[in-house]
């Protein structure tokens, strides 16, 4: 009897696990689960491209999938794809899809067109261009960039701006651009604080109460340069916008060839979820305005937007803003800037502002800066972690220009 009921049990217990297999889910798309994958991937002969899967998957836990790259060219390693073209890949685009699956099957895929620029026609025509970006061009990607221009034997290559780094004066041959820590789109178009050298020659109350409003703090002479936007001018008692006056200053009064804009981190940086369907609002209409002005100063500009980089690990959050912000927060907040972006330029359809795909480029893991502190406390162990969530390194400052460059040597073909 006991035989019959042992074996009466494993058989409902099989036919139990049978049906359970046969009832496992089809894959479904989580609810915020998003790809930021670029419409074109930029690639110039000579050059690493890379796509760091990370950095394209609006994703609390990116690690629980699985990934795969479709593409004649390059190679899809754990964490990224990456693909050198040669000379004789110039001038070529190749098909590329990126696919994500759980253990149910497919659970999102996105296409792309991987775009190796051509040689340009004329390597030594002189072009300029200006860089409005924030604290991120501290990773000395400008002097990359230059760098590189030379090397690939683009004499023409000069970069104008307010400043060489460290608001000190621009020398000749040098980089020069308007890279500003803190900055967003909101800060070029309103920031004007005036120092407490200026207070005192305010001449009567009126005057005094239009600084007030305009925001005088407290702040030495000395990062005046990091205060005020070099987009306005403080003209009749009050701030107006002011492009010509910039280009006065940076290129003697004619508009660069090239305008690029590298913005977004600060602009949603520590925003909360409930409020960023707000905030964005706000930061598109920000963006909409600068380039309105610009394009109208500058109608023959061609003007590069960039995405905005995803930064590192937490350790380098927890490093920079103890528990105020956090790596999945940022992130899903740059996600959606980057993809808010990207539509707002495909909207203008406007053929010479153009997005400027960075966000994929740069190393999650290994391009920004770190540090080697103990593991805790009692242990003499040290181990590697981030030491700075947004600030690259030198290293991903030089995959930055790389990404620019790629860009900018397709735009260079016309």
């Amino acid at each position: 009897m006991k035989t019959r009921f042992y074996l009466l049990a494993a058989v409902l217990a099989a036919a139990v696990s049978f049906i359970s297999l046969q009832a496992a889910p089809a894959a479904q798309t989580p609810t915020f689960l998003r790809l930021t994958l670029p419409e074109i991937i930029y690639a110039a002969p000579g050059i690493e491209t890379n796509i760091y899967f990370e950095n394209v998957i609006d994703s609390a836990n990116p690690a629980v999938y699985a990934y795969e790259v479709r593409c004649k060219v390059g190679a899809q390693k754990q964490y990224r794809w990456h693909w050198t073209p040669a000379e004789n890949d110039a001038g070529k685009s190749f098909d590329l899809t990126l696919t994500l699956f759980n253990d149910y099957g497919v659970v999102i895929s996105g296409k792309s067109k991987v775009v190796v620029a051509a040689k340009a026609p004329d390597m030594k025509k002189k072009i300029t261009l200006a860089l409005l970006g924030d604290s991120g061009v501290n990773c000395q990607y400008p002097q990359f960039l230059l760098k590189l221009m030379r090397e690939k034997g683009f004499s023409g290559y000069t970069p104008v701006g307010s400043h060489g780094g460290n608001g000190k004066r621009p020398v000749p041959g040098g980089i020069a651009h308007d890279g500003y820590g803190g900055y967003a789109w909101w800060t070029f178009l309103n920031r004007w604080v005036f120092s407490n050298e200026e207070l005192k020659g305010v001449q009567d109350k009126a005057e005094l109460a239009q600084m007030k409003a305009l925001g005088v703090k407290d702040i030495p002479q000395t990062n005046v340069y990091r205060h005020r936007s070099p987009l306005l001018a403080y003209k009749n008692g009050e701030k107006v916008l002011d492009i010509p006056g910039w280009f006065k200053r940076i290129n003697n009064g004619k508009a660069p060839d090239f305008i690029i804009i590298e913005l977004g981190g600060n602009d949603v940086f520590g925003c909360r979820p409930e409020k960023l369907d707000d905030r964005i609002k706000n930061v598109m209409g920000n963006a909409s305005t600068l380039l309105n002005a610009l394009r109208k100063h500058a109608p023959k500009a061609v003007i590069g937007v960039t995405t905005a980089p995803c930064g590192c690990g937490q350790d380098g959050f927890g490093v920079n803003y103890g528990c105020s912000q956090s790596k999945y927060q940022f992130r899903r907040n740059i996600q959606r800037y980057n993809r808010e972006i990207v539509q707002l330029v495909k909207d203008r359809k406007d053929p010479d502002i153009r997005i400027i795909p960075l966000h994929q480029s740069v190393d999650p893991m290994n391009s920004y800066i770190y540090a080697w502190p103990k593991v805790h406390a009692r242990s003499k162990t040290k181990l590697r972690i981030d030491n700075n969530a947004l600030h690259a390194s030198t290293d991903g400052g030089a995959q930055m220009a790389d990404a620019i460059y790629c860009w900018l040597r397709k735009q260079l073909e016309k």
